[in-house]
């Protein structure tokens, strides 16, 4: 992790230090309750909390060197301090300095959706060949990023970052600190097109991952939307690799067995080669896809990335798959939007299984004025058909409840999610499988660890 002097700090931030120049720190913290009296703390000023409250605390409980934002009030009269004029900027002005200093290969991500997911199969196919550190969790966004790349020691070859969005101007922020050796773009989907508002500006902005790229390889989904049309615009030094299901693609997927187990395919490029993952969905087999030809660019041989695949651990809450009673969870709880929802529905519609195929669906949030249609909208997309059972919750799943009613599919529209669950402790008494996906924010994780301990019981 960093180790700089504080005074090379306060030269890296363009800050002024108040305090020993020689003092040398070893990692930074945001958070007051975790931090080590060696790392350098960063007060952030939220929406509820103001980190800066908590520096004079921390120093009377031995810690080095704080930030401190020009205009904020109450600066303590002793400890080391390095006053920038922004705290957040000077975090990623740090970060960006020691990715430099550190030289470290870096696999950057970004998409939509699948992000995540392609981030843990990347560093668990690298790992069989290089020590690899990875994003951890979701920690994919301003304050996330500067934090990983500044948690990176020394003797790590290749880092996975992942790169998430909400707005304009973000990415640019994020890739002038990574500035990643090679990328991968998962998908582009609706996701908070409320700030977006068009699917090209989505494309253009998670494009933006490539602005520093110079010898490496951008591959990409060349089946989601835009993707193929834009890369080839942006005049790279080396041509971008599309793979897909779509015979057109650069790289050209072959699902072969597909059971609650897992999946096995190969691909065009190797396919003398079989790999499998112990996941589900078609988009699984893309996110597997990509860290099969970022393990190939970075030189791994078959065995090595067949191990990495078949041993992958995921980010909970992304397609986690839960024995509750005699029934499965799919956790697909961290997230959700109209691609990744159609997504995960035509996995389980496609599963070759004889449990009863069930789905408990919550609202899409940050959909911007359409966010009625696109519920909606799913009804026309996916079969329903297939599922036993369809229950929904949340004011903008009544969208999909009517659009339901309209093709004769029955389906249970809920308002209190205490029945709900009343009625999923039910439904799991028989053999079912049974996908939960909405947006983070209806806290559906919650409903699948109550039923967790029901059964425990």
């Amino acid at each position: 992790m960093v180790k700089y002097t504080i005074g090379k700090i306060a030269e890296i931030v363009q800050g002024t230090l108040i305090g020993d120049p020689e003092t040398e720190v070893e990692g930074v913290a945001i958070d007051s309750r975790l931090i080590k009296d060696n790392e350098l703390f960063v007060p952030i000023k939220g929406e509820r909390v103001d980190g800066h409250t908590f520096v004079k605390g921390l120093f009377e409980k031995g810690i080095k060197v704080s930030f401190w934002q020009a205009g904020t009030e109450e600066m303590p009269e002793n400890g080391n301090i390095i006053l920038v004029d922004d705290n957040l900027k000077a975090l990623q002005k740090l970060a960006a300095q020691y990715r430099k200093d550190l030289g470290v290969r870096i696999v950057g991500v970004t998409g939509s959706s699948g992000k995540t997911s392609t981030k843990d199969l990347i560093a668990s196919v690298l790992s069989q060949k290089y020590r690899v550190l990875k994003t951890d969790g979701n920690k994919n966004n301003d304050i996330g990023v500067p934090l990983t790349l500044l948690s990176i020691n020394s003797d790590i070859e290749v880092a996975v970052i992942e790169m998430g969005i909400l707005d304009f101007g973000i990415m640019d922020n994020l890739v002038e600190m990574v500035r990643p050796d090679h990328t991968v773009i998962t998908s582009i989907a609706p996701a908070h097109i409320m700030r977006f508002k068009t699917m090209d500006n989505i494309v253009q902005q998670k494009c933006l991952i490539n602005k520093y790229l110079d010898e490496g390889i951008c591959f990409y989904n060349h089946d989601t939307y835009g993707l193929a049309d834009y890369l080839p615009t942006m005049n790279l030094r080396n041509s971008p690799v599309g793979y897909g299901f779509n015979a057109n693609s650069n790289v050209v997927i072959i699902p072969g067995n597909f059971d609650a187990s897992g999946m096995t395919f190969s691909i065009s490029e190797y396919p003398e080669e079989e790999y499998s993952v112990p996941l589900l969905g078609m988009h699984q087999l893309l996110n597997s896809t990509a860290a099969v030809l970022v393990g190939k660019k970075l030189g791994l041989t078959y065995e090595e990335i067949r191990t990495g695949l078949q041993n992958v651990q995921l980010t909970p809450h992304r397609r986690q798959m839960i024995k509750i009673n005699d029934s499965i969870v799919i956790d697909d709880t961290y997230n959700s939007n109209p691609g990744s929802l159609c997504a995960s529905l035509e996995m389980l519609s496609g599963l070759r299984t004889d449990y009863k195929k069930c789905v408990c669906l919550g609202d899409m949030l940050e959909l911007g004025d359409n966010e009625a249609e696109f519920h909606a909208s799913i009804a026309d997309r996916v079969d329903f058909s297939v599922f036993r059972e369809i229950m929904l919750y949340g004011n903008l799943m009544k969208n999909l409840y009517e659009s339901l009613k309209t093709k004769n599919i029955e389906s249970e529209y809920y308002e209190d999610k205490k029945l709900m669950l009343e009625d999923l402790k039910t439904l799991l008494k028989e053999r079912v499988i049974i996908l939960f996906k909405a947006s983070n924010g209806l806290r559906f994780m919650d409903l699948i660890k109550d039923l967790e301990d029901f059964y425990e019981c």
